[in-house]
């Protein structure tokens, strides 16, 4: 039972350090990728 009850707790903590370690990651992306593809876009009408 005590070990049922650590997993538990562990997946938890794991959960929920995931949420709080990958949004920021995700946002920052999200930011990168709109960058990216705006400098991508810039030359393309320039030829």
């Amino acid at each position: 039972m005590r070990t049922l009850l650590l997993v538990i707790l562990g997946l938890m903590v794991a959960s929920i350090l995931s949420i709080v370690v990958i949004k920021p990651f995700v946002t920052g992306t999200k930011q990168d990728s709109t960058i990216g593809l705006k400098t991508i876009e810039q030359p393309a009408p320039k030829p």
